[in-house]
């Protein structure tokens, strides 16, 4: 085969001789086949002319086709006196092609009916032959079925067969002008390929046609890659399907109904598998070709259609009669998988030890370990769901994008307005959907692993610096549910060098790369475009840590009637909540990253958009005031934060607004504090609604 291989690519017309080393060509040689070295002769000369990009200067085109013309008709007069009918043939056939490169259909056409006939396939050379004949052909209906019967027989040309089917002719009348069953066979096996929709009526067709058609099983194929993608897609990413054709659309694209519609459908579809699984058992399997791909495609509908035990007891039939290196056995190995995942009860899931060592084995397949994951969540184990998640994380690399060995998540509680409705690593994901309670779970779950020497736990550990990021989210997320001490004594397991290391701007001064996510101005103190104007009393490192301490310590005198400064602290405590919402300087303390809508699914959203709890505490400010300008000052910070709750509201309704001059003066009527403080308080009005620059003034007039 090799010696073969390299006559064919590396030999030209020059050395086909007698002394060659090839034993091929020796062989040729030695038994004087003259008619066999002639012709190789001859295809190798020819070998220059059967092309279009000859030259790409087109300097030498009317050339070349005079010397196409010439070796064409030395091609027809070998091909009418050499004596072996397949050499006779393949003389005919370079004349056919070379014809074909002349644009001579005409020719094609005569030499074609005088060498072979569509009726006759004994070899390659005939297939090959058919496949210009049907460049050739005038009638629509013929051609279509040529392509179609060339299709079937020679691999070679399958691409080029289908880029020349013409699917827009009507189905029927290209079968009224098949011969037999073979040929109709051939013919919807084209139009099955061209179908992106629902395919099932195409396949019944092909199996009373030609029941051992190799096609069938590939338009099989085809079908169960549609339901994966219309079942699973929406069923485990929550996403729309890449193929929009199994009959089911959208209704509508309201935030409250996007994420269950999509849903729907994956049910809706799996109708479908069960109607597909009905005709593979009404099939005989005897009959088909590659029996063992029909029962592993029952084996994945009956996973599809819900059916878990049916399908686990196919398998564990089909894994009988595979071979080892059978190509089927991975992928059945994970739907096994996944049945024995969803075969379970809600609330009693866990990743069943049969499964570990094919778990392990596909331990880089991210999207089989992303169904996984999903299977347990949805039956309410997210301590394993996350396992599986952050494992990903982990086995990442780049190849993953060009390869689509990639997932995103996306939650449940998306909707159309959220800012970002998916997340690329499972952090961001555990971010946004996990409760605090579910993460703590998850921790204690991945803590305990750490102390396991089995080998599924050494796969699916978590390391060190994963742990302590988890640590960390769990702190920020009792933050956002304003569980103080909880957050505290969490930040603190990580200890102030953690903290210092990630957030602290005293050593990464000179790092713009920082400047965003790190704590630069104290809260208490400083707030966001607005000038100074409150003296900093207190210095300390600012991070995680020390924030929730100073803010539980201010709290706490706020809270304490004996306390004869709570407006001052209060004041204070107000500052860090506003400071710790979208419009401050340490938004750090609630977000890992800050996007420009106002809507995600993590559940303190209205409060980091519109910091509801400053306005709280500048009215717990206000209340205990003892001035008329410091009064004034309180309401003028509620004021501000009740804007962006206006800002809010009026975007959750889709409402374009601009800060023309008109919006500002509609807004300045609707915010009730900024009514009040003129109402009540009109000599301080005009300083405060001018500029900020009297803040100073009037926070020194508290006392």
């Amino acid at each position: 085969m090799k010696t073969l291989q390299r006559f064919l690519w590396n030999y030209s017309f020059s050395d086909i001789h007698s002394n060659d080393g090839n034993s091929f060509i020796q062989y040729l040689f030695k038994t004087k086949d003259t008619e066999a070295i002639n012709y190789l002769k001859f295809a190798k000369n020819c070998e220059f002319f059967n092309t279009w990009q000859e030259d790409p200067w087109e300097r030498n085109q009317n050339t070349v086709k005079v010397n196409r013309s010439s070796i064409l008709n030395k091609a027809i007069t070998s091909a009418h006196v050499v004596k072996r009918p397949e050499i006779k043939k393949r003389y005919a056939f370079l004349a056919i092609r070379l014809a074909f490169y002349n644009q001579d259909m005409k020719q094609i056409n005569t030499i074609y009916d005088q060498y072979f006939s569509p009726d006759t396939s004994e070899d390659i050379i005939d297939s090959w032959a058919l496949y210009f004949k049907a460049i050739a052909e005038k009638n629509p209906a013929l051609k279509n079925i040529y392509f179609a019967n060339v299709f079937a027989k020679c691999p070679d040309k399958r691409f080029v067969s289908w880029q020349y089917f013409n699917s827009k002719i009507a189905e029927k009348d290209v079968l009224n002008d098949a011969k037999n069953n073979i040929e109709k066979a051939n013919v919807l096996l084209l139009y099955g390929i061209y179908n992106p929709g629902k395919n099932l009526d195409n396949l019944k067709q092909i199996y009373t046609y030609n029941p051992t058609s190799e096609g069938l099983g590939f338009l099989l194929s085809r079908e169960i890659n549609k339901l994966e993608d219309w079942v699973y897609t929406p069923y485990y990413t929550l996403f729309d399907p890449s193929m929009i054709s199994s009959g089911y659309a959208m209704k509508d694209n309201t935030e409250s109904e996007s994420i269950q519609q999509v849903l729907k459908r994956s049910e809706f579809d799996r109708k479908y598998a069960a109607e597909v699984l009905k005709f593979i058992n009404s099939v005989d399997i005897s009959k088909v070709d590659n029996p063992d791909f029909w029962k592993f495609a029952k084996a994945e509908l009956l996973l599809m259609t819900k059916n878990y035990k049916e399908s686990l007891v196919q398998i564990s039939q089909l894994e009988k009669s595979l071979s080892k290196d059978s190509k089927i056995r991975e992928n059945l190995d994970q739907i096994k998988v996944l049945n024995l995942f969803a075969n379970q009860t809600y609330g009693n899931a866990v990743i069943p030890e049969n499964t570990k060592e094919i778990i392990i084995k596909n331990k880089n397949n991210r999207r089989f370990i992303f169904a996984l994951g999903r299977e347990l969540e949805y039956l309410g184990n997210t301590d394993d769901a996350a396992l599986l998640y952050a494992s990903m994380d982990h086995t990442f690399s780049e190849n993953d994008y060009s390869s689509y060995n990639y997932v995103y998540y996306k939650s449940l509680k998306n909707n159309n307005k959220t800012y970002g409705d998916y997340f690329e690593n499972s952090f961001n994901y555990l971010d946004a959907v996990y409760t605090s309670e579910q993460l703590l779970s998850f921790i204690k779950k991945a803590k305990d692993t750490e102390g396991k020497t089995d080998l599924f736990s050494q796969n699916f550990k978590l390391n060190k610096s994963s742990v302590q990021a988890l640590y960390d989210l769990l702190g920020t997320k009792y933050m956002r549910e304003n569980k103080l001490n909880f957050a505290l004594n969490t930040f603190q397991k990580l200890g102030k060098d953690y903290y210092d290391n990630q957030y602290s701007l005293w050593e990464r001064k000179d790092q713009d790369a920082y400047n965003d996510v790190i704590f630069d101005e104290n809260p208490f103190y400083h707030l966001k475009y607005t000038p100074d104007f409150i003296p900093e009393k207190e210095e300390f490192r600012l991070n995680k840590i020390s924030i929730t301490q100073k803010l539980i310590e201010y709290k706490n005198k706020a809270d304490n009637p004996k306390e004869k400064d709570r407006d001052y602290y209060y004041f204070l405590v107000a500052n860090c909540y506003y400071n710790m919402s979208q419009y401050g300087n340490v938004w750090m303390m609630k977000r890992y990253y800050k996007g420009s809508r106002n809507f995600s699914i993590r559940d303190d959203n209205e409060e980091f958009m519109t910091a509801n709890l400053a306005k709280f505490y500048y009215g717990k400010a206000f209340d205990n005031a003892k001035t008329d300008r410091f009064k004034a000052l309180c309401l003028r910070m509620q004021g501000r934060c009740e804007n962006y709750r206006l800002d809010f509201e009026q975007d959750k309704k889709d409402e374009y607004f601009s800060l023309s001059d008109q919006y500002v003066e509609d807004r300045l009527e609707k915010n009730s504090y900024y009514q009040k403080l003129k109402n009540n308080y009109p000599d301080q009005y005009e300083d405060m609604m001018s500029t900020c620059d009297f803040f100073t003034s009037y926070f020194k007039a508290r006392r």
